[in-house]
């Protein structure tokens, strides 16, 4: 019991409020995003970070893209909190999501959860879908008062959305799957050692 409250103090905590300035006294969102490459697997613990987080009142921000933006919808859809979410989506329709994720992004938003549409139609030459990408990863970064990542293989759009939320000195928790730590100018990782649904995480601290 005691390590499991341990958690909520460092991780769940920390993400409820933005430590330095700026939108803490507005609706506590976490960002729970991740690589597209994340195991199957791991969907069982992201939905587990998500319902820990919607415990302790906070509101959810994700993608809209497969591997752990998919679990994290479905853990959403499935326990009946779709309401409780936002998918911030590069896409200006429901066919601009990959495949896989198309039929869960409708029941979501007819569970009652919210979508910010972008501008793209998923017509788009490589480099204008690519900046649509990053001007939604941009979008979401704006919303949260913190972020959790799932990392796994190379994750580039991952890592640029962590660079982003580091630069607004947001608290970031992060696990790494299968690859070593990111490396951040300025920036440690120090683990929490806090069990429950959070082992294994590390979370951001900020040297200057």
């Amino acid at each position: 019991m005691g390590q499991q409250s341990s958690a909520v103090c460092v991780a769940a905590s920390a993400l409820s409020a933005r430590g330095l300035g700026g939108r803490a006294d507005g609706p506590r969102i976490v960002g729970v995003i991740g690589s597209r490459s994340l195991p199957l697997r791991y969907a069982e613990h992201v939905g587990a970070v998500v319902e820990d987080l919607l415990r302790r009142k906070n509101q959810i921000a994700s993608g809209g893209a497969v591997g752990a933006d998919e679990y994290c919808l479905a853990y959403l859809v499935h326990i009946g909190e779709a309401d409780k979410g936002t998918v911030y989506s590069p896409w200006s329709t429901y066919e601009g999501f990959p495949v896989k994720v198309r039929v869960l992004s409708r029941q979501f938003k007819e569970y009652g959860g919210s979508i910010v549409w972008g501008n793209l139609r998923g017509q788009e030459e490589y480099a204008v879908v690519r900046a649509g990408l990053l001007a939604r990863n941009m979008r979401l970064i704006e919303a949260v008062t913190g972020i959790v990542a799932f990392l796994h293989g190379d994750s580039n759009g991952t890592l640029f959305t962590l660079r982003k939320a580091l630069g607004e000195h947001l608290p970031v928790v992060i696990f790494c799957i299968d690859r070593r730590l990111p490396e951040f100018k300025n920036i440690k990782w120090k683990p929490l050692r806090c069990g429950g649904c959070w082992d294994g995480a590390f979370k951001a601290v900020y040297l200057r």
